[in-house]
């Protein structure tokens, strides 16, 4: 048995990336005139929403700081957010005491008739 080597990657071109994001946003009926650039934004906020540094951001996505404050990341200070809120301006997890709670299964049974199925 002859093992092939693997293939050498290649660069997709630019035409043939929008092109095919192209048919996949529109396949669901999604209508947008930024193609390439779709993802952009939420990638960068969801970053943000993990407390990555913002000099890493912009430099994974090869951004200036006017493209990248203007366009993509949102005008909220996360850490001073967070501390206002009363929880560390690090990591990427809070504590919601509400969600500690257990509701009455008599309670659960009216907001979802079906879960006992």
């Amino acid at each position: 048995m002859k093992i092939k080597p693997p293939r050498q990657a290649q660069e997709w071109s630019y035409s043939s990336r929008r092109e095919s994001i192209g048919k996949a946003l529109s396949s669901p009926g999604i209508r947008t005139n930024k193609k390439t650039h779709v993802n952009c934004g939420p990638s960068v906020r969801m970053a943000g929403n993990v407390c990555a540094n913002v000099n890493q951001i912009r430099r994974q996505g090869r951004w200036n700081n006017t493209t990248i404050n203007g366009a993509y990341l949102s005008n909220l200070p996360r850490e001073l957010v967070r501390s206002m809120a009363g929880f560390p301006t690090y990591g990427r997890f809070s504590y919601h005491a509400r969600a500690a709670l257990n509701p009455p299964t008599s309670f659960c049974k009216k907001l979802f008739p079906a879960i006992g199925e």
